[in-house]
């Protein structure tokens, strides 16, 4: 996405923008000329002049590849984006991270455009010519691009995989109104006045015995108490097995990040990606991309299972849908461009 729209201060010109709309099974577009340094806040407004207060714009975000523009960015050339109605709610809630997430974003801009010489590629020594024919020489450590992580926003500090959460779905009371809550652990102690209702997902925070201490998620009723797991040998609660992509937390997605950015940085790694490159320099084909696949899964098939997710390219297919929820994140949207270049994508 930075390749087309950038936090950065270039020349004076103007740039053509084409926003792409779809409505009812019909898709239309608009162009529209901005200066180099507009931001896409700035494009929103002029696509609403001349009426549109602060919620009109808000009320809608541009897409850059199916991922969210935030408002700051600015834009650096022609390009195509794609409009995406959210509403008021949402895009106020939208626009909100956007002002909360814009300082962070120029931060990470800053190793990108001064990187620091330790990270910078050096050039690949020359190749070295006999009289009969030319020997590609190895490429050195120095030459390969070495990744540089985004720095944590708060809130995201924690390292590794998300630690398990247990969560429960409530199944009984459907002929109540829902299931009995107390203020305690013990079946003696205060009633509370609302019940949780059927079919609300809850969270489990402690468990002794029959009796869960919950947080609830979903539905109605009081937001924490306890409840029995069931009454007379009927069913109350039942667990509810999470998907990894609801265990994909931000930290947890960071760190999956991190870590397949150590392992793709290695030398060895490095080594047989420059080797397969050179013997394939298009980078096309059946036998490059089979050959790709299997190198890029000697790293994920070690990683993606730590994270719940199967070392496959089904897993990876899985693992990259889990991001969507994070896609707002500048830290995500570095570490991803980080691994690209690793990857030579």
């Amino acid at each position: 996405m930075q390749a087309y729209v950038r936090n950065m201060r270039f020349n004076k010109c103007r740039h053509s923008v084409t926003v792409q709309f779809c409505a009812e099974g019909q898709r239309w577009q608009r162009d529209f000329e901005v200066d180099s340094d507009a931001t896409i806040r700035a494009l929103k407004e002029s696509m609403l002049n001349p009426r549109g207060g602060e919620e009109d714009i808000d009320a809608f975000e541009l897409r850059l590849r199916g991922r969210r523009v935030p408002d700051f960015e600015k834009i650096c050339q022609d390009c195509t984006l794609d409009f995406e109605y959210l509403g008021v709610s949402e895009g106020t809630r939208k626009a909100r991270l956007d002002r909360q997430d814009e300082p962070r974003w120029d931060m990470l801009q800053l190793p990108q455009q001064e990187p620091p010489e330790r990270i910078r590629p050096r050039s690949v020594p020359a190749t070295r010519k006999s009289d009969s024919s030319s020997v590609r020489s190895e490429p050195s450590e120095e030459s390969f691009f070495r990744a540089t992580p985004a720095p944590r926003p708060a809130g995201a500090a924690r390292k590794g995989p998300a630690a398990a959460v247990k969560r429960w779905e409530v199944v009984g009371g459907s002929d109540k109104g829902g299931i009995l809550v107390r203020e305690g652990q013990s079946t003696t102690s205060k009633q509370l006045t609302d019940r949780l209702s059927t079919g609300a997902f809850i969270e489990e925070l402690d468990l002794r015995g029959e009796r869960l201490q919950f947080k609830r998620l979903s539905g109605t009723g009081p937001e924490t108490g306890w409840v029995s797991l069931s009454v007379s040998g009927k069913e109350l609660v039942r667990p509810k097995q999470m998907s990894p992509q609801e265990m994909l937390t931000l930290d947890s997605a960071l760190s999956l990040q991190e870590e397949l950015m150590e392992g793709f940085g290695k030398p060895e790694f490095q080594r047989s990606l420059a080797q397969l490159v050179r013997a394939h320099p298009t980078k096309t084909g059946s036998e490059f991309l089979k050959k790709r696949t299997e190198l890029f899964l000697s790293v994920q098939s070690v990683v993606l299972p730590r994270y719940g997710f199967e070392g496959s390219p089904k897993g990876v297919v899985q693992m990259m849908a889990a991001y969507a929820p994070h896609g707002h994140c500048p830290e995500v949207g570095w570490n991803n461009d980080q691994l690209n270049k690793l990857l030579q994508m």
